[in-house]
């Protein structure tokens, strides 16, 4: 039995070439579609699994309550870890993980900047299972400037000698020795790092507020014993901040009392498996990376079912043209169930068929997919277990979805009426046809809607108004001793020409990360409690930068009370403040009794997908991390040699780096701008598929209305005639899928940009705009056939009438 079925199902698809190969296309381009983004998911999902403890390592994060507002911070005190293990006896291991900033190393003759290095104690190595390759697990860590590294970076300084016992010199001041070499780091893992140094460097590099409870600077780690209380840790870990910060106002009742006043910031534990997908930061919880997992797989489930709808249409479409074959079966005894196992049959063979043409095209394109997602994809990528059987299933699943209705309706069809000559393809069958049509085109139209949107809110962002100038702006990483060479840097760069103004900056001028609670002025509520970013800058910063003053003046070096307590905010700061005027009036910041002297206009010094938050920034060598700069416009390389030699001559111990800020602003949307490239070319493929399918009834639509085609011809019909009156009835069908789209997209792509602080409106031109495309790209592809039937000889459909 199941030897005839492949038969007859091999002998229909040869049959029948064209409705095959567009059935196979359609599932070619949907299963693809399918296995990319399963590859990229599945991916997304293995983060941090790979560790075998992960189900009981967690990163401690909190909840700061301000007033009307809370915000979600991802780093502890210096001190929670220590705290932690000392006094929760559900906490086995405990990890703070502190980024040294880059680093100056050198070997020999090498010098390279390393930027993704890691100061954490030796419990670390016990909680995370990154593989070792040389050294003893239980010795490293443990030794002052002792260093584990990763193969790659053994392989970068030492080439092919053994790392172990090697000198490697930091900053040009500290000898570190090399202990042990780890195999690189997984992408898959959300700790990145190429070298790893004992936690008590951070002394060396003299960090401040290692043992202060009263700020947050570092990500903690802990792993919990077995069966201990997540809630229970958390409300420990809440009252062990809460008790430690109290003791720090043993000297100040009234400060004591408004602490205790304030709602109590609460800790809470985070999976170390969700950190990569649900992790965020700030006022806004957002969802994370997990809404691209959601967003591209309802891309593929669109995509699939659209090529799945193909081949219902076209099967049913053809139904009639079977129908005597099941009467046949029917006849000669066979019953229901055999023949919905022979259409379920076919329609999975042919699933099969398309998965091979499918994993085709998949590897041609992975290796750019690859780089498009940054990920580390290969052939041999598609052949692990847990993927093959990924494809296998939904494979099957294409093929049981695909053939359900076919199997359905055809197998429940009577013999007497079919072998009478009274089975069509009647007006159910017709209706059924022209839904999947609709639901086709509705699933393409909201593709292209969310495609537009994406790429307009992203490229609102990239060229909204910042409120400074980026265009030829760059910055110089300021590392080790270099600080102390800050103004003679200054003097030698403003020499030439080349270099319009210079300045320097805690933070890169892009994004400034640093904010507190501690200011305070004169008539602020004490029980009003308010985030304000902080910024360490140099002299001559909003010229450099090009930030407009809202009113008073800029910091000047011939004021010398502006390097103790003078303060410049913007205007966000002052509305929070309520004030008209915010010159000269007394603002307080720890220890700092201060005065404001100017007042910047808001500007953007965070991604634009957030709000403007009250800033203040203050006059501060010693917090300088970069030097930042206005190159001359016109021969921009020049000026960059030109920085350069100056560097090397005023600084030739370190090697010259640095990065324009226009180029950082890209890089800080390059997620959504892949997005939205990702979800065009899904967009297309969609509507390529569902262009095949509507071919396709086309074809099969002009095939049997031939003899009417011809009687309308002899009856004076133009050609114009006929191609409208049956491109008419497709264009009705997208004209339908449009005014189903159109609402359930707006009301998806209106949640989505809610997201953002600084959005684009919906204009109504994007929904009209999409359903033009849609409807021509419908009637282009119908035309053909329409137009071939239309020019046919009528003769040739009328002579054996």
């Amino acid at each position: 039995m199941l030897k005839n079925y492949l038969k007859v199902a091999f002998r229909n698809i040869v049959r029948q070439k064209f409705y095959s190969f567009i059935n196979v296309a359609g599932l070619a381009l949907g299963l693809g579609c399918c296995l990319l983004i399963m590859l990229w998911v599945m991916d997304e999902l293995s983060f941090d699994r790979f560790h075998a403890n992960a189900e009981m390592i967690y990163r401690i994060e909190q909840d700061q309550f301000y007033s009307e507002r809370t915000f979600h911070v991802t780093v502890t005190p210096y001190p929670m870890a220590q705290g932690g293990k000392e006094e929760i006896p559900e906490i086995q291991y405990a990890a703070p993980l502190a980024e040294t900033g880059t680093l100056l190393c050198r070997y020999g003759e090498k010098a390279f900047f390393e930027k993704d290095v890691l100061a954490v104690p030796p419990d670390f190595l016990a909680m995370f299972s990154f593989p070792l390759i040389r050294g003893e697990k239980e010795k490293l860590l443990r030794q002052p400037h002792s260093l584990v590294i990763t193969r790659e970076i053994a392989e970068k300084y030492f080439g092919k000698e053994d790392p172990l016992g090697k000198i490697i010199t930091v900053n040009n001041r500290f000898d570190f020795t090399v202990e042990g070499v780890l195999e690189n780091i997984p992408k898959n893992s959300s700790i990145q790092f190429d070298m790893i140094t004992p936690y008590d460097f951070l002394k060396d590099l003299e960090f401040q507020g290692l043992d202060s409870w009263g700020s947050n600077s570092i990500f903690t780690f802990v792993q919990l014993h077995e069966k201990a209380d997540v809630e229970a840790v958390n409300e420990k870990i809440t009252d062990l901040r809460f008790r430690r910060v109290e003791k720090l106002y043993e000297d100040d009742p009234e400060g004591l009392e408004r602490f205790q006043k304030r709602r109590k910031t609460a800790f809470m534990l985070m999976p170390l498996k969700d950190i990569h997908l649900f992790s965020y930061f700030g006022y806004t919880r957002s969802m994370g990376k997990i809404l691209y997992v959601y967003v591209f797989s309802i891309i593929a489930l669109f995509v699939l079912l659209i090529a799945c709808i193909n081949f219902m249409n076209l099967s049913t479409a053809r139904s009639a043209k079977r129908a005597k074959e099941v009467g046949l079966r029917k006849v000669v005894g066979a019953v229901k169930r055999q023949l919905i196992g022979q259409f379920y049959g076919e329609s999975i063979l042919l699933a099969f068929i398309g998965l091979v043409f499918a994993l085709i095209w998949v590897t041609l394109v992975l290796p750019e997919f690859s780089s498009f997602a940054e990920k580390d994809f290969s052939e041999t990528s598609l052949f692990q277990g847990k993927f093959v059987i990924g494809m296998l299933v939904v494979t099957l699943f294409t093929g049981l979805i695909s053939g359900s209705y076919p199997a359905l309706f055809l197998s429940a069809v009577r013999p007497v009426q079919v072998l009478k000559g009274k089975m069509t393809a009647g007006a159910k069958g017709s209706l059924f046809r022209k839904i999947l049509v609709v639901l086709q085109f509705t699933l393409s139209i909201m593709l292209i809607i969310g495609t537009i949107v994406i790429y307009n809110q992203v490229n609102y962002m990239r060229s909204k108004e910042l409120g400074y100038d980026k265009d030829y702006l760059l910055y110089i990483p300021l590392r080790g001793d270099t600080r102390e060479k800050f103004d003679l840097l200054k003097q030698e760069l403003l020499k030439d020409p080349k270099v319009l103004q210079v300045s320097g900056t805690g933070h890169t001028p892009s994004n400034i990360g640093s904010n507190t609670s501690g200011f305070d002025w004169p008539g602020k509520d004490p029980n009003y409690s308010i985030l304000v970013s902080v910024n360490a800058v140099g002299y001559d910063y909003p010229e450099t930068m090009k930030i407009e003053l809202a009113e008073g003046r800029s910091f000047s070096p011939q004021f010398t009370s502006d390097t103790a307590n003078a303060f410049m905010v913007n205007e966000e700061m002052v509305r929070i403040m309520g004030m008209e005027s915010a010159v000269n009036q007394r603002l307080t910041y720890g220890d700092t009794d201060g005065i404001i002297i100017g007042v910047l206009k808001n500007y953007h010094f965070q991604p634009v997908n957030r709000k403007i938050e009250p800033l203040a920034i203050y006059i501060n060598p010693r917090r300088l991390n970069f030097m930042v700069m206005r190159l001359q416009a016109g021969n921009i390389p020049a000026a960059i040699d030109y920085v350069k030699s100056t560097w090397q001559k005023v600084i030739p111990g370190y090697p010259f780096d640095y990065e324009f800020v226009d180029q950082d602003i890209d890089q800080m949307y390059k997620g959504w701008a892949d997005m939205g490239r990702l979800l065009n070319a899904f967009a297309i493929l969609a509507i390529l598929i569902a262009s095949l399918g509507l071919f396709g009834l086309a074809s099969f639509t002009a095939e049997q209305r031939t003899k009417e085609i011809g009687v309308r011809k002899v009856l004076g019909a133009s050609v114009t005639n006929l191609v409208f009156l049956t491109a008419r009835e497709f264009a009705k069908w997208v004209l339908v899928a449009n005014l189903i789209a159109w609402p359930i997209a707006y009301y998806v792509m209106r949640n989505w940009l809610e997201g953002f602080d600084y959005r684009i409106d919906l204009s109504w031109w994007i929904f009209i705009s999409s359903g033009i495309l849609a409807l021509i790209i419908a009637l282009v592809t119908v035309s053909y056939q329409s137009v071939k039937a239309a020019l046919a000889n009528p003769v040739n459909a009328l002579k054996y009438e």
